[in-house]
């Protein structure tokens, strides 16, 4: 499963932590981010949030899915 797939399935706002998690960056690294408008983003009062399906299609468009078998070729059994 890719990470826009991971992304997509998500029902409701993610938070900083979540999306720091599921991308393997520092919150910190979100907050900067975001801040600068490089991710697409909304504030709830004073949280920041973003929308699921907005952040798949940021995702896609950034980093294209490229075919994993041609740089992870299978393992062969002896």
């Amino acid at each position: 499963m890719s990470l826009v797939d991971v992304v997509r399935e998500k029902q409701e706002a993610l938070r900083v932590r979540e999306l720091a998690q599921i991308l393997g960056v520092s919150q910190q690294q979100i907050y900067k981010m975001a801040a600068s408008g490089e991710i697409p983003s909304f504030k709830v009062a004073n949280a920041v949030r973003f929308d699921p399906h907005e952040t798949a299609e940021w995702l896609k468009a950034r980093y294209p899915v490229r075919s994993v078998g041609l740089r992870f070729p299978e393992a062969r059994t002896a």
